[in-house]
């Protein structure tokens, strides 16, 4: 809609959705993702050279070569706590709240390091509050059903595209689909969507994403998960190779159980169970460390949404106490 012409009245409906209500994190800057938020960022504020985690999503190293900025990596202990690195002038350490369950790793990390040139990316810690940091990234669409969008919460001064993105009804298709038929039916088109939002310049969060993402009860989302992931943690946690401060506050993006018996994700893909791997290229990658080469083929990362319930859950974590118990 042009804001300079009247509003339409009359014809016909759009799609029906509840009434707008408030969004997490109401004072963000919204672009159509989180890695062009970081781009835009990046090329305001100039950094010598970033810190990555060797365990981060090849998507947050594309912002970095479009920028020209030089990568540098670190490594992590098994509670995904950062190796020691020292910090030259200028440069930056960007540092992921993992499953939404690093809020202590987060905590270490801004004591250890200046803060100022400190990037938290909490693209799968949506519900957490922004650090007093640089700058925090969030990633709505790895927790809800909404096509693209990204927020930026950071003190500088950043240059805002003037562009608006118009391509978020072109990423509906798998929205729709999984609503009409089911998950596979849907699978090409979210497959389709997610490439589209590669090396892109960034543009500003699109009409439709800010109206579907403000009419989502957040409260409702927030419960069901940390409801789903209490059961999962407490049926499951006495297996699990990953040791972690449970947090009950937490939201957690899904449950990840490290040192999952080989097959077990295809036994469960099998029926229609869907788990994610975080990040299988990773595993290749030069230099690598071994812990990070192991983690995407060793861990399961269990959903706990809040499309679940306990009735959903209770099969999958029988499934895997039947291989590990």
């Amino acid at each position: 809609m042009n804001p300079r012409e009247p509003r339409a009245i009359g014809g016909y409906f759009e799609l029906e959705l509840a009434p707008s209500a408030a969004t997490l994190h109401a004072g963000s800057l919204r672009f159509q993702s989180s890695r062009a938020a970081f781009l835009a960022l990046l090329r305001s504020m100039r950094p010598t050279a970033v810190w990555m985690p060797w365990y981060i999503c090849d998507a947050m190293l594309e912002p970095l070569r479009m920028s020209g900025t030089p990568i540098k990596r670190y490594g992590l202990d098994s509670t995904l706590r950062p190796q020691p690195v020292e910090l030259a002038r200028d440069e930056w350490f960007v540092y992921v709240n993992y499953f939404g369950l690093c809020g202590h790793q987060v905590s270490d990390v801004l004591s250890r390091f200046p803060r100022e040139r400190v990037v938290i990316d909490n693209a799968q810690a949506l519900f957490a509050q922004p650090t007093d940091c640089l700058a925090t990234l969030y990633s709505p669409r790895k927790f809800l059903g909404v096509p693209d969008g990204g927020y930026l919460v950071t003190q500088q001064q950043i240059e805002m595209p003037t562009a608006i993105d118009d391509a978020s009804l072109l990423r509906c298709n798998h929205l729709l689909t999984r609503l009409a038929k089911d998950a596979e039916a849907g699978y090409i088109d979210y497959a389709a969507a997610e490439e589209s939002l590669k090396h892109q310049e960034p543009l500003r969060m699109s009409a439709l994403t800010r109206r579907l993402l403000a009419g989502i009860d957040y409260e409702a989302v927030r419960a069901r998960r940390v409801a789903n992931f209490a059961f999962l943690h407490e049926t499951l946690q006495r297996y699990n190779s990953f040791k972690f401060p449970y947090d009950p506050e937490a939201v957690p993006l899904c449950y990840p159980y490290f040192g999952a018996p080989s097959g077990l994700r295809e036994e469960l893909q099998a029926e229609r169970v869907y788990t994610p791997t975080y990040w299988p290229d990773v595993a290749s990658a030069t230099g690598v460390p071994a812990f990070e080469r192991d983690l995407p083929g060793s861990a399961l990362f269990l959903p706990c949404d809040q499309r679940l319930s306990r009735e959903d859950l209770f099969p999958i974590a029988r499934r895997l106490l039947s291989r590990v118990a």
